[in-house]
C-alpha cells in the first residue's frame, strides 16, 4: 500500500541558504518531504552581507522561490508588502492540492508574513512554529504569534518543556521533533592514539556570543602546556574569523579552514577522533549530531538544551560542566579537562557509542517521518487567523515599537532615565532592543554603547561608539543601563565587570524576554 504523501508545504528560510544549522535542516527536510511525494516549496530570502553560502544538494522536486532580489527580511522594518505578492501567489498555487502547511523560521517577520497569509487565506493554510534554539527570542516569537499557530515544535525536551510552560492552554498542540542527520552505514574504526596526536575538530560559525569561538585557541594553549599530543582543525566562517586566525597564527598544531561543503565535512569527521563544541547555548546542535553519526566523539560544554539529551556522558561523548555564563577562557579550561579525560578512555568504545546513539535516535528518515505525521495532523486542526486588530509584522515601521519591546519596557525606561537625569551613562546592548528605544535616550548624556561582540567594537550606532564593557569606566560615565532583553539576565549576572570599574548597573523592570537578532544565531557550517 502506497503511503499517503504529506500535505503541500511552504517553508520560509530567512537568509536563504547561508551557512547555518536551520538552513541545513530546511534543505534536508524539504528534500525528504519531496522524496515522500509531498509538494514542497522552499522560500529563500536574501542573505545578509558577508555570509557564506551553504553548499548542499536539494532534491530537484523541491520548488525554490528565490526572493534574493528583494532586501533581506531582517531589513524590512515592518514593511512586509515586498514579499507578500510572490509568497501569496505560491501559497495559492499549493492550495490547489490541499490545505497548505506553512513553516516560518527564525525571524519575526517570517512569522509576520505567515500571519498576513492566515488573515487572507482562512481555512486553506495551517501555520506551524518551531523553536530551533534555546534563546528568549525563539520563545517570544512562538508566544507572540500563538493565536495563529496550529502546532508548536521544540527540537529538544528543554524547548518542548519551555513551550508548554509558556503556553499552558496549548500543551496538546506542542511536541518535540529532534533534528535528524545522515548516518553512514559504517564508521571508521578509531584506535587509541598511541604515539600519534589526538585529532580534534570544530566545524561551525566563528562568533563569540553563542559559540564562544575564542575558547578554541585557548584550549590549544592549555593542551600544549599539559603535554597532550594533539592537532586541532577549525572549519567555518563568521564575524570573529580574523580574530580567530590571528590568535591561531604560528601554532603548527592548529589548522583554520574556511566553511566546507558536506562532502568535505564528512571526510573531516571521519578523519578526526573528537568534535569540540564550546557553545553557551544550542537548541540541539546539528554539528554535534553529525559528529556522532560519523563516530567522531563529541566533547561539549553543557547547554541547558540539547547536550545532555543527546549525549550519555562517558558512553557516547563527554560533557564539560561549564556554565552558559562562563567566559571563553573558562570554557577552554572545561574542554581541556574533558580532552585529557578522553585520551585515557577507550576511544573506540566512545566512537561506537556515539554512532549508535545517532543511528537509534537522530536519523533523517526518523526526523522526516515525524514531521510528515505532524503536518498531516495539522491540516485537520482548527483554522487560526491572526487578529485583524494587531499588526502582522514583528518589527516596527520607522518610529514605531517592535515585538522586541515588551509591554511596560518603555515606561520602565522613562522612569529609570528620569532617576538618572544629569548623570553620564553607558548603554549595554547594540541590538534591535536599543534601536527601537533609542529616541528615549536622545536627551541623556550617553557616553558610549557596550556590547559583548568584539566584532562590533569601533562601529558607531547613532553616533555613539561601540566599545568593550571593560572600557566603560574610561568614558566618564557613572551608570550602565542594560538594553538587551534577550540576554538581560546573563548580562546582569556578569555586572561585576562594570561594578569593578565603579559603575552602577541598572536593568529594566519590565524588560521583555526577547531581542530581535541583529544577526542570525545560526549554528554553524553544520550546527
Amino acid at each position: 500500500m502506497t503511503p499517503t504523501p504529506p500535505p503541500p508545504t511552504l517553508v520560509m528560510l530567512p537568509g536563504g541558504l547561508c551557512v547555518s544549522g536551520v538552513a541545513l535542516w530546511a534543505a534536508r527536510l524539504t528534500s525528504a518531504i519531496a522524496a515522500r511525494g509531498g509538494r514542497i516549496t522552499l522560500v529563500l530570502f536574501a542573505p545578509e552581507r558577508n555570509t557564506a553560502r551553504l553548499d548542499i544538494p536539494i532534491d530537484p522536486r523541491v520548488k525554490i522561490l528565490n526572493l534574493g532580489h528583494l532586501p533581506p527580511i531582517e531589513a524590512c522594518r515592518g514593511d512586509l508588502s515586498p514579499y507578500l505578492v510572490a509568497i501569496t501567489r505560491e501559497t495559492l498555487r499549493l492550495a490547489e492540492f490541499g490545505t497548505v502547511t506553512v513553516l516560518p523560521n527564525q525571524h519575526g517577520d517570517c512569522f509576520g508574513i505567515a500571519a498576513a497569509l492566515s488573515q487572507t487565506m482562512g481555512d486553506r493554510i495551517r501555520v506551524v512554529g518551531t523553536a530551533h534554539s534555546d534563546n528568549a527570542y525563539d520563545l517570544r516569537l512562538l508566544t507572540h504569534y500563538a493565536p495563529m499557530l496550529a502546532r508548536f515544535v521544540g527540537v529538544s525536551r528543554t524547548l518542548e518543556t519551555k513551550l508548554r510552560s509558556a503556553l499552558p492552554t496549548r500543551t496538546a498542540d506542542t511536541t518535540r521533533i529532534p533534528y535528524g542527520v545522515p548516518v553512514p552505514a559504517q564508521q571508521p574504526k578509531r584506535a587509541q592514539p598511541g604515539s600519534r596526536p589526538i585529532r580534534l575538530l570544530y566545524a561551525g560559525r566563528f562568533e563569540h556570543r553563542q559559540k564562544r569561538i575564542m575558547a578554541l585557541p585557548k584550549l590549544a594553549q592549555l593542551l600544549e602546556r599539559s603535554g597532550v599530543n594533539f592537532e586541532l582543525t577549525i572549519a567555518g566562517e563568521g564575524p570573529a574569523g580574523a580574530e580567530l586566525r590571528e590568535a591561531c597564527a604560528g601554532n603548527a598544531r592548529v589548522h583554520v579552514l574556511g566553511a566546507q561543503n558536506q562532502v568535505i565535512l564528512a571526510t573531516l569527521l571521519d578523519a578526526h577522533d573528537a568534535f569540540v563544541l564550546p557553545s553557551r547555548y544550542e537548541g540541539l546542535s546539528i554539528a554535534m549530531l553529525e559528529a556522532m553519526a560519523h563516530g567522531c566523539v563529541p566533547i561539549v560544554t553543557r547547554c541547558d538544551s540539547g547536550s545532555a539529551e543527546a549525549i550519555e556522558d562517558g558512553i557516547s561523548g563527554l560533557i564539560s560542566d561549564v556554565s552558559p555564563d562562563a567566559s571563553e577562557d573558562e570554557a577552554a579550561e572545561g574542554l581541556h579537562t574533558c580532552v585529557r579525560r578522553f585520551v585515557d578512555l577507550d576511544i573506540g568504545a566512545l566512537s561506537r557509542g556515539a554512532a549508535e546513539r545517532a543511528r537509534s535516535l537522530y536519523t533523517i528518515d526518523r526526523h522526516a517521518d515525524r514531521w510528515c505525521e505532524l503536518l498531516t495532523h495539522a491540516t485537520v486542526d482548527e483554522a487560526r487567523a491572526w487578529p485583524a486588530t494587531r499588526p502582522c509584522a514583528f518589527t516596527a515601521h520607522e518610529g514605531g515599537v517592535s515585538g522586541s519591546v515588551h509591554d511596560g519596557t518603555t515606561e520602565s525606561l522613562k522612569q529609570l532615565l528620569a532617576r538618572l537625569a544629569g548623570r553620564a551613562i553607558v548603554i549595554h546592548g547594540a541590538g534591535r532592543h536599543t534601536i527601537d528605544l533609542i529616541h528615549h535616550f536622545v536627551h541623556t548624556d550617553v557616553r558610549a554603547i557596550t556590547d559583548d561582540d568584539p566584532a562590533r567594537y569601533g562601529e558607531r550606532l547613532f553616533g555613539w561608539r561601540i566599545i568593550s564593557p571593560y572600557e566603560a569606566g574610561m568614558t566618564g560615565a557613572t551608570d550602565v543601563v542594560i538594553s538587551s532583553s534577550m540576554h538581560a539576565e546573563a548580562i546582569w549576572n556578569r555586572r561585576a565587570v562594570y561594578e569593578e570599574q565603579g559603575l552602577r548597573v541598572h536593568r529594566l523592570a519590565h524588560a521583555a524576554s526577547v531581542e530581535i537578532k541583529p544577526t542570525r544565531i545560526a549554528s554553524s557550517t553544520s550546527p
